[in-house]
């Protein structure tokens, strides 16, 4: 029987061991834990500032669309240009005499231009 007491015996070095690799076990386990944590963290704040960009970009758009409406201009243009709205009697219209016919000069062509539009002239000719 002293065999037998002796077989079941775990060495202390094995539990030590043992209790060591569950300890670093579950210390990884809090640690990605704790990473994962902190990711998600840095999503929601940068999905917040997303947001928040967007919707100014939204207001700044609408405001931009306010200033370039027609009536801010023409109130621009008459208050700070000085500028008037037309009105008919101030309107000339002007007769102009002229041909309908538009003439265009004649470039002047070098030798080699003239020598190519001769020799296309040519290929033209013989294809019909």
């Amino acid at each position: 029987m002293p065999r037998q007491q002796e077989e079941k015996k775990i060495p202390v070095a094995k539990v030590v061991l043992t209790a060591l690799g569950c300890f670093a076990l579950v210390a990884l386990l809090i640690f990605s834990n704790a990473q994962q944590l902190q990711i998600s963290n840095e999503i929601a704040e940068k999905q917040k500032k997303l947001q928040d960009l967007q919707s100014e970009n939204v207001r700044m758009q609408s405001q931009i669309a306010g200033q370039t409406s027609s009536k801010n201009i023409q109130e621009y243009a008459e208050n700070v240009l000085g500028m008037h709205m037309i009105d008919s009697s101030q309107i000339e219209y002007v007769q102009i005499q002229t041909d309908d016919v538009v003439e265009i000069p004649e470039e002047d062509q070098n030798i080699f231009v003239r020598i190519k539009n001769g020799f296309d002239d040519f290929v033209e000719y013989l294809r019909g």
